[in-house]
């Protein structure tokens, strides 16, 4: 008698995607500390065009803005240089200061503190004020938002 046929389990995927996913960190983790993608793509035995498809695909998966995620790797990038100035700079290397207060601008600059964020906040502000001035003139004139006279 012909024995029943055992369905074929199919072999897990788990090692497959945490290989995938750990090359995929490596990756990103090579970016943001500067290297270029031929770099990565050489140390990994990849393809240029698979790299950027890598890398494309999880910075699409992680949904970050391109202007956001580019500032999230400079501030990182920036971040890994302030720790090795500010460490020079401890040890006596006068020059080190200097980089560490150019460091500190750029970071800035990338958090919205710099001079372009300052002189924004302030032409926003400036607009506020004058909307707010027109509204009141507006009122006391008896005038409604679109510039109509208001029916008494």
């Amino acid at each position: 008698m012909p024995q029943p046929r055992t369905p074929t389990i199919p072999p897990p995927r788990i090692a497959p995607r945490r290989a995938t996913a750990e090359r995929q960190l490596r990756i990103l983790e090579r970016l943001t500390a500067g290297a270029s993608v031929a770099e990565i793509a050489g140390a990994e035995r990849l393809t240029i065009r698979r790299a950027r498809q890598i890398i494309a695909e999880a910075l699409a998966s992680r949904e970050v803005d391109p202007a956001a995620g580019f500032a999230q790797q400079q501030i990182a990038r920036l971040g890994d240089a302030m720790r090795v100035a500010h460490a020079k700079m401890m040890t006596g290397d006068l020059q080190a200061l200097d980089r560490v207060v150019r460091l500190v601008a750029e970071l800035d600059r990338c958090h919205g503190f710099g001079r372009a964020g300052i002189v924004a906040q302030r032409t926003r502000a400036a607009a506020a004020k004058r909307n707010a001035r027109q509204a009141i003139e507006n009122m006391e004139s008896g005038e409604t938002a679109d510039g109509a006279a208001a029916s008494p």
